[in-house]
């Protein structure tokens, strides 16, 4: 999946990195009152980071799986100047069992936690997001 896939991402500047982290460029429309980066686009970098995580780290699973935000959290640790990337941070054990849940009865719920990292290689934000995703069905070859 692309960015541009998601118009309000894309509109927004958000870019996709060689290393596949959501990546926050340096954008002076997107700044607060005070010339930082406002917390709404921290959120928008934050939630995009992790609803691209679920449409591309199950290969299994791609192009058949429908993320649904449910629930999400955000701590803004301080202020932040310039361009940012996303980090996801999920463990095995929570990845065994949406893989396991999603393939057995074709919606699973995850929550994946998300770190932003300014310049300065400083986490500025935390976020937690709690996806519903549903699993359509293989189409056979001829349907």
């Amino acid at each position: 999946m692309e960015i541009e896939q998601v118009p309000f991402a894309a509109h927004n500047g958000i870019e996709i990195t060689p290393d596949n982290s959501v990546y926050l460029p340096e954008n002076t429309r997107l700044n607060n009152h005070l010339s930082g980066v406002h917390a709404g686009a921290q959120f928008l970098l934050a939630e995009s980071a992790s609803g691209y995580y679920l449409l591309t780290a199950f290969p299994e699973f791609i192009g058949r799986i429908t993320p649904l935000l449910r629930e999400s959290s955000i701590r803004y640790s301080q202020q932040i100047q310039g361009a940012l990337r996303s980090r996801i941070k999920v463990d095995d054990a929570t990845i065994g069992k949406f893989r396991q849940t999603l393939a057995a009865r074709s919606r699973a719920v995850i929550q994946l936690e998300v770190e932003l990292i300014n310049q300065q290689d400083l986490i500025c934000c935390t976020a937690s997001f709690r996806w519903f995703v549903r699993l359509q069905p293989e189409q056979l070859e001829g349907d």
